[in-house]
């Protein structure tokens, strides 16, 4: 190749520039997962280049005429000796990966998975989309929740998210740039071609370039790997995950067991160890070689033929490659020759770790590469070079949160905060993850907790060092948040003090002064104090009580009351004192009692008055008075009447009035407020009167309102379900076909065929549906409309307070009678799309008011409250609908529904006489993708549509979710945490309904993996093959197939081309299929949850007809059923493991699944279900 001997084959090509250099020498070397370099040795005629014009240029050195060779940019350049005519110049060729090494950073990334932030960092450097490309499979590494970028070069950074997620990197040259390649798996590696023959090193120079060398060397490795983590939100589970490959040769049980393993899930685990197990194993059996094949390049498959062991010529992952080339015809004086290329020579004796015999070869001219590599179907799994930075010790941060709140916490009581190094953050609820907060005491719903506040220093460690992993250990006082009292003036106090939230300028306090001589324990509550003991109180005071209330009091005592005074005691009523004595009462005066009385004293008993005096009983008033001693009666007055007529004095008659009793302190719950003080029996009969006559006026003022309250229901249903279109095929999807007579059953067959059914089964059941409304049977938000009441033919009896009107809003990317539209159901936007519907909704509802008005003319509708439903995308509708309904004009509503309009009154206020009654939805998935943008991933950004629902929006908001749904495309939009969200078994339309009532799966359950079978290795043997058998009994343990069938399947993929002396092989794919029947009565318990709670919140609903066959539970669901049904009533049922069997097998669908649709794996499954939280769009109210 490189003859004749005096032609120059080695070229540098710089771009934007012609410095006239001819190649002399280079050595170069490159691996997989690392940049290469390239040291170049060149020489010129001129000597007065401008070397530092030339850095950073894109350049391109090739090693053949026909153009291979490696594409890079200039790092370094340097001057050599200036001969006679020649100048010798060095130069040093790195890809522009190369660069990342020189910065460091301090950032973090939020919700992207390793490939989004390595492209991220990658366009930091001016290296976009069309430098790079990720050639990954369906299992890409997953969204990271928090990932930091600590002290760390770029491309440090880079390699070790690579290594963590077990992904390599190469690179792919071209004469006019360098594409680096990420991948996974050896999908990702390029063939370089038509096989390399290997030829023997005798000496002679062959006719094409050859393997000259190849050995193979075995050595132990770690046979198995174990990974442990802890995670605090299910403490109890023991999240443990393993690998041992399968492997027939007896090995040492080498095992690595490291924690913390850094997952939190068990999937996540098993994955990190099956890469650490293949990144131990990778190099077991490591081929190196020579040669002086131009086209080897690190991270492509070498064909190697012609070798004489023939189970080596094979597919070689080539993994490591030194490359060397000279030629000294470029020089004119060649007593330079070897002092120019001596400084080549110590990088080619190092790499590769080559010895000094080895390199001081006779080899003065040409091309030549020793390279390492490994089997093609090795996992090649990077070692882990790049370790993850340690923060060891502690650092402070500033407590963060979404404007206009003080505190921001999750339910875990986490919070957020701004590093002081984070360049990035805006210091609001986005900053960072959520950090857990230490605390003094943490038990069971008790301990101690204190949230540190937005805008407060706190100590931040980090677990394990990890800085992933932030801790919050303490809060610090600085120069702007100063401690409660000066110091150290009060030094030694010791205290708790709160700031009211939000807004502050109110405190609660405990504060303890040890300061000698001036002891004090001191408490403030800024309004309620509330204390609840469960038996004794005693309290001893050692010299004076002052109490002061400047409201009033209520005690009640269940028991006695005793009170002991040693002194006087002085008591003084500004106004009334009323007591009341349930049986005796009985006072003993030791001297005397005195009692005066302004205007009147009156005694009254129900039997008798005695009154007695040891010595003398005098009665006085008017100067006349009566007086009993031991010498008599005296009687005086100026005339005597004894039964002279007359009537005795009356007094002004007993109006005692009783005490409230007082509220109770909250019980178990400290920090309630006390409840409102409740009065008393008698307080109650004195209350009577003035009560009832406030109701009185209340009824007068009613009497004077003339109209009804309209409720309204909307109906909004989920992507592809259609009522209209289910109604038009629902006879081709019954089972009884024996109600049919021969001609009408034909007619029937010809109708169904029109709409896309077929394949019919012996026993008259259409086996193959249309994949579109016309093929799904009707909704859950489809049965509640036709059970929810409808006024709008009704004529309303005179004295009616309540009407209702109901309106169906057809599923997302449906019309009635029409062929569906692919993209609204493809994105959730367009005409038929989750926005589009709620713009339709006014005309929809107008039309129903009218028709209502037309039967009632009379009626004026004086209140509107709303019902809204909605299924999957048609729950994204109903919950932006809600929210147009909360604007305090009434959103768009407000074109038809105000003032004077379609029978509201002229003084119609929607702020005071509109309200969402119930809110019910079934597995919200927006879902919404925008293409013009390139957006076709499934997140939380949903443009355009409002999904919160904020709390207080109705009275009742209610959300069944889908337990069991895993499609990666169908993340769930969860609700505010104050609504309440209900998971019940099934995939998403078990809950919303849809499904046919009986259907056959015939599915891909595990994803293909290729299986290369040789005479030797037969299929049963092979790893995939394995694999599959263990997945299928993992899956049959769980309760499929049901009464189908459930086995590994393999059939024959694209063979590869087979060179001469290669062994004999085929490439099969494995997977694990289903076969069974499923049926779709599931869903029924989702609607009847729905319907109960419907009903408990006054939704006019009609009863379900158990009877009507459409809402029949069959007899082995009604037991699960009743179940669930208590369950979502808020009782602690629970189902058995056979229970849940018997779901699965029968019940439940497989939504998630590995078969394309239309050539795209639409269904593909994920670990876990994605699920996103919402706030508020702006304009819409919180």
């Amino acid at each position: 190749m490189f003859n004749p001997a005096n032609q120059a084959h080695f070229s540098l090509d710089i771009e934007g520039a012609d410095p006239d250099f001819k190649v002399l020498a280079f050595t170069g070397h490159e691996a997989l997962n690392q940049p290469f370099r390239f040291d170049i040795e060149l020489v010129s005629e001129r000597s007065r280049l401008d070397l530092e014009s030339l850095l950073h240029k894109p350049a391109f050195l090739a090693f053949t005429p026909d153009g291979r060779g490696v594409h890079g940019q200039v790092f370094g350049t340097a001057v050599g000796e200036i001969g006679n005519r020649l100048t010798h110049y060095h130069l040093t060729l790195v890809p522009r990966l190369a660069y990342l090494a020189l910065r460091h950073n301090q950032r973090i990334f939020q919700h992207l998975s390793v490939p989004q932030i390595i492209g991220q960092v990658l366009e930091d450097h001016g290296i976009l989309a069309d430098a790079y490309h990720f050639r990954l499979g369906p299992k890409a590494p997953p969204p990271r929740d928090y990932c930091t970028q600590y002290d760390e070069s770029d491309l440090h950074f880079i390699s070790r998210l690579c290594e963590e997620e077990g992904l390599h990197f190469h690179f792919e040259h071209q004469p006019d740039g360098h594409l680096l390649v990420f991948g996974e798996d050896a999908s990702a590696f390029p063939k370089l071609g038509r096989p390399v023959a290997y030829v023997a090193n005798t000496g002679q120079v062959a006719d094409e370039p050859v393997i000259k060398r190849f050995g193979l060397r075995m050595e132990a490795r770690t046979l198995r790997v174990t990974r442990r983590d802890y995670f605090f939100e299910k403490p109890r589970l023991l999240m443990e995950a393993a690998h041992t490959p399968l492997d027939d040769l007896p090995q040492p049980d080498l095992e690595d067991y490291d924690y913390p393993g850094r997952f939190t899930d068990r999937d996540r685990g098993r994955r990190l160890a099956r890469q650490a197990q293949e990144r131990h194993r990778r190099d077991y059996r490591l081929a190196d070689g020579d040669s002086d094949e131009p086209r080897l390049v690190s991270g492509h498959l070498l064909n190697l033929s012609d070798h004489p062991k023939p189970e080596w010529n094979d597919l070689w992952l080539i993994t490591a490659l030194h490359h060397e080339g000279k030629q000294p015809q470029v020089l004119e004086e060649f007593a330079s020759l070897d002092s120019a290329i001596d400084t080549l020579r110590n990088t080619a004796t190092q790499a590769l770790g080559l010895s000094a015999s080895q390199s001081d070869s006779d080899f003065k001219q040409g091309y030549r590469n020793r390279f390492q590599a490994i089997p093609w179907d090795v996992p090649a799994r990077p070692d882990l070079n790049h370790p993850k930075p340690r923060i060891l010790g502690s650092q402070t941060a500033v407590v963060t949160g979404p404007k206009g709140e003080e505190i921001h916490c999750d339910r875990h009581g986490r919070i957020k905060v701004q590093f002081h190094w984070d360049r990035e953050g805006q210091a609001d609820e986005h900053t960072s993850c959520w950090l857990r907060v230490a605390s003094s005491w943490a038990g069971n719903a008790y301990g101690a907790i204190a949230i540190p506040r937005i805008g407060m220093e706190v100590l931040v460690t980090f677990l394990e060092g990890d800085p992933d992993q932030p801790l919050v250990t303490g809060c610090l006082y600085h120069g702007v948040h100063q401690p409660p009292y000066e110091l150290p003036a009060n030094k030694t106090r010791t205290l708790l003090k709160t700031d009211s939230s939000p807004g502050g300028g109110g405190y609660n306090e405990l504060r303890i002064e040890d300061r000698k001589g001036q002891e004090q324990i001191y408490i403030h509550a800024q309004r309620d104090w509330d204390e609840n003991i469960e038996h004794d109180q005693k309290i001893r005071v050692g010299n004076q009580r002052h109490d002061r209330v400047e409201g009033s009091v209520y005690s009640e005592f269940l028991g006695e009351q005793h009170h002991t005074l040693h002194k006087d005691r002085k008591t003084e009523l500004k106004l009334d004192d009323h007591l009341t004595v349930g049986n005796e009462q009985h006072i003993r005066i030791g001297s005397n009692r005195l009692v005066e009385a302004g205007q009147e004293i009156h005694l009254k008993a129900g039997q008798k008055l005695v009154i007695e005096a040891g010595m003398e009983l005098t009665l006085q008033a008017g100067g006349s008075f009566i007086k009993l001693d031991p010498g008599g009666i005296t009687v005086s007055g100026p005339l005597a009447k004894l039964n002279a007529g007359g009537a005795p004095g009356k007094g002004s008659g007993l109006k005692a009035l009783g005490p409230w009793l007082p509220a109770s302190a909250a019980l178990a719950m400290a920090g309630n407020r006390l409840n409102t003080a409740q009065p008393s029996a008698l307080a109650k009969r004195l209350q009577e009167a003035a009560e009832l006559e406030e109701e009185e006026e209340e009824e007068e003022l009613e009497a004077t309102e003339t109209g009804i309250t309209l409720r309204i229901g909307l109906f909004f249903d989920g992507t592809g379900n259609n009522l209209g279109n289910s109604a038009l095929t629902a006879q081709c999807q019954r089972d009884d076909r024996e109600l049919y007579d021969a001609q009408s059953f034909d007619s029937l067959v010809e109708h169904c065929k029109r709409y896309g059914f077929k394949d019919m089964s012996p026993e008259g059941l259409f086996e193959t549906a249309p994949d579109n409304s016309y093929g799904n049977a009707a909704s859950n938000v489809a049965f509640l409309y036709d059970l929810y009441t409808d006024n709008t033919a009704d004529q309303m009896p005179a004295d009616s307070q309540r009407g209702a009107i109901k309106v169906y809003l057809e599923g997302i990317g449906t019309e009635s009678g029409s062929r569906d539209n692919l993209y609204s159901q493809a994105t959730g936007q367009g005409s038929s799309g989750v926005t589009a519907r709620v713009q339709q909704s006014p005309s929809a509802i107008a039309e129903q008011v009218t028709l209502f008005l037309s039967k009632n003319p009379a009626v004026s509708v004086i209140r509107l409250e709303f019902d809204i439903f909605g299924f999957s995308r048609g729950a994204a509708s109903a919950r932006h609908f809600a929210n147009e309904v909360l604007k305090p004009e009434g959103g768009v509503l407000a074109q038809v529904l105000g003032p004077a309009r379609l029978g509201l009154p002229a003084d119609f206020d929607w702020a005071r006489d509109v309200q969402i009654n119930f809110i019910g939805l079934f597995d919200t998935v927006a879902a919404i993708n925008a293409p013009l943008k390139g957006d076709f991933s499934v997140n939380d950004y949903n443009p355009g549509v409002n999904l919160y629902l904020p709390a207080g929006c109705a009275r009742k908001v209610l959300h069944i979710t889908a337990r069991d749904e895993k499609r990666w495309q169908f993340a769930l939009n969860r609700v505010f945490p104050g609504h309440e969200e209900l998971a019940l078994p099934g995939v998403h339309s078990n809950i919303g309904g849809g499904y046919r009532p009986q259907q056959t799966e015939r599915l891909l359950l595990t994803k293909p993996e290729v299986a290369v079978v040789t005479p030797r290795r037969p299929l049963e043997h092979s790893r995939a093959w394995q694999q599959a058998l263990r997945e299928a009994d993992r899956l049959m343990g769980r309760g499929l197939p049901g009464s189908g069938e459930l086995s590994p399947i393999a059939w024959r993929a694209a063979q590869p081309k087979h060179e001469r002396g290669m062994v004999p092989s085929e490439r099969w794919m494995v997977a694990v299929a289903m076969d069974r029947t499923v049926y779709g009565d599931l869903s029924k318990v989702a609607l009847r949850a729905m319907h109960e709670a419907a009903l408990k919140h006054e939704v006019p609903l009609e009863p379900i007809d158990d009877s009507d066959s459409r809402f029949t539970l069959p007899e082995d669901l009604a037991p699960i059923a009743d179940k669930l049904l208590a369950y979502a009533r808020g009782a602690s049922s629970h189902l058995t493991s056979e229970e849940e069997r018997h779901l699965l097998g029968r019940y439940i669908h497989t939504s998630a699944h590995w078969v394309p649709t239309a050539g795209l794996l639409l269904n593909k499954p994920a670990n876990q279900r994605l699920a996103y939280n919402q706030r508020p769009q702006e304009g819409y109210p919180e």
